[in-house]
């Protein structure tokens, strides 16, 4: 597999070697867009591509990117520039011998600057653990630091990841009288260390009422210590699932008196059979409701280059995500983003550095996987949107937002 992912790389890296930022100012080239790369939005080894279209999915400008900095955007000499554009951006992570591929389009964006601010930290070693004194228990345990977490039945010899030398360790541990939770302390990367769970204490709860029976859910709580929530090394407190009996409520566990704020995330079904996916998203205390969507897909209807659409109610955008998966060549998921009174969507045409970086990636190979309706509690339209979260002034994004999301699966249909 090592040596596959290597196969991958190298072009990649004579890409990132061969490729200039677009920072010159072409005499009679209209400036399209500039846009500032920061926090390492992009992965610093395997780089990612900006372009940019019009509104029919011609490109106009396009880059590679390896590092943050400021990207200039020119059109054709003696062009004018339109009054919208397509903006779209192509992530790349490693997934074993493969990628997973993110590429997000914005529709209808007016020619302006944008900046992307990531949060990627780096590990700096990992403890080896050694458990001890496990009570008795009837689900999974969460063994957590700060940036890493996992939920495992059984607690063995697996390395804890650290993203600060020394940090502090969480275990919770879901027995039949509720969850109980113990920190260990001061945690020094590349040592091996004895945890005995033995004297754990109970942890507080918070009950999330839902607004209909669900069956199906899922729930992840992170604690931020100062209340940052652009931090990216939160410590996950509590990840649970549903059982399949349907509730209309449940509690959320935390240890006390550790954290400033949390990131609440929950998906919800209503049955199994259900092609209706609800999401909710909130910083700061965690909510005591579930907070849903004011609005609805009418009916829609797609292609795997395109989507007609119809929606109503209370939104801020509506989007569609197709998706393609292989073994060796990765995983892609394309979304593309519009106001709320789009009726129609499709995939612009893909860009030479998209073509160069990855040329296996077809339009005609994706397949069409959901249409979505987005809500910013904040925000009023979608212009208010994409400044929260691409504003040169305080840019931010959807993890960062109370975000309310309707996903309508095309497996439902």
């Amino acid at each position: 597999m090592r040596k596959n992912l290597l196969f991958l790389i190298i072009p990649m890296l004579v890409i990132a070697w061969s490729c200039k930022k677009k920072s010159e100012s072409p005499a009679n080239k209209p400036l399209l867009m500039t846009v500032n790369v920061t926090g390492r939005y992009f992965n610093p080894l395997f780089g990612g591509v900006i372009f940019i279209s019009d509104m029919q999915g011609k490109v106009l400008a396009d880059t590679f990117c390896l590092a943050d900095g400021v990207y200039h955007f020119y059109g054709q000499s003696g062009a004018s520039v339109p009054s919208f554009l397509e903006v779209s951006t192509v992530r790349s992570e490693p997934a074993w011998h493969s990628f997973n591929i993110s590429i997000e389009t914005y529709n209808y964006i007016s020619p302006s600057e944008w900046t992307l601010l990531g949060s990627r930290a780096d590990t700096v070693g990992n403890i080896n653990p050694v458990f001890k004194n496990i009570p008795a228990h009837n689900d999974a345990f969460l063994v957590s630091s700060s940036g890493y977490s996992n939920l495992t039945s059984i607690l063995g010899n697996i390395p804890i990841q650290l993203y600060k030398s020394p940090d502090d360790i969480y275990i919770g541990i879901p027995t039949s009288a509720g969850l109980r939770y113990k920190w260990f302390y001061n945690a020094v990367s590349n040592a091996k260390d004895t945890f005995d769970l033995s004297n754990s204490l109970f942890a507080e709860k918070k009950t999330i009422a839902f607004p209909s029976l669900i069956q199906y859910y899922e729930c992840r709580l992170q604690g931020f210590t100062d209340g940052n929530f652009n931090s990216p090394i939160p410590c996950m407190v509590d990840e649970i699932l549903g059982n399949g009996i349907a509730v209309n409520s449940f509690d959320a566990y935390y240890p006390p008196s550790r954290f400033q704020g949390f990131h609440t995330d929950i998906m919800a079904l209503e049955d199994y059979s259900s092609n209706k996916s609800w999401f909710y998203h909130v910083d700061g205390p965690i909510p005591t409701a579930f907070r849903k969507i004011a609005a609805s897909l009418v009916s829609y209807s797609a292609t795997n280059t395109g989507m007609q659409l119809l929606a109503s109610g209370d939104m801020d955008a509506v989007s569609g995500t197709w998706q393609f998966s292989s073994t060796y060549k990765g995983h892609i998921e394309w979304t593309v983003f519009g106001p709320d009174t789009t009726t129609t969507m499709r995939l612009p045409q893909i860009p030479p550095s998209l073509s160069n970086m990855f040329p296996w990636i077809s339009r005609d190979s994706l397949r069409f996987m959901n249409a979505g309706l987005i809500d910013l509690a904040e925000c009023q339209g979608y212009s208010q949107m994409i400044s929260r979260l691409y504003g040169p002034a305080n840019p931010s994004s959807f993890i960062r937002q109370e975000t309310s999301i309707l996903k309508v699966s095309a497996s439902g249909k």
